[in-house]
């Protein structure tokens, strides 16, 4: 049962109209689920790709790194860090 709005008491939906809507509403999320399957695909294949054109880990890197920073030797080049971030900010934007 349903009220619409806080004054009016005569617009009382009837459970039968509300057992429609249940019906309508749940063939609009068999087409969401579909939608939502073939963005996942999309994804997937767009990480795919993207994981492709990543360079190789370089483990010995990281672990001077990570030895750096539990010594707290380590100096970041807070520049240089700023402006690796805008260029990929810019290279993944579709102007």
């Amino acid at each position: 049962m349903r009220i619409n709005g806080p004054n009016n008491r005569s617009k009382i939906s009837s459970p039968r109209s509300a057992g429609k809507k249940r019906q309508s509403s749940s063939a609009s999320s068999a087409s969401n689920a579909q939608v939502q399957v073939a963005d996942a695909t999309a994804l997937r294949e767009k990480a795919q790709v993207m994981l492709a054109d990543m360079p190789e880990v370089r483990m010995e890197r990281i672990e001077e790194i990570r030895s750096a920073l539990e010594k707290g030797e380590y100096k970041a080049d807070s520049a240089k860090i700023a402006a690796h971030i805008i260029a990929n900010a810019l290279s993944e934007r579709s102007w």
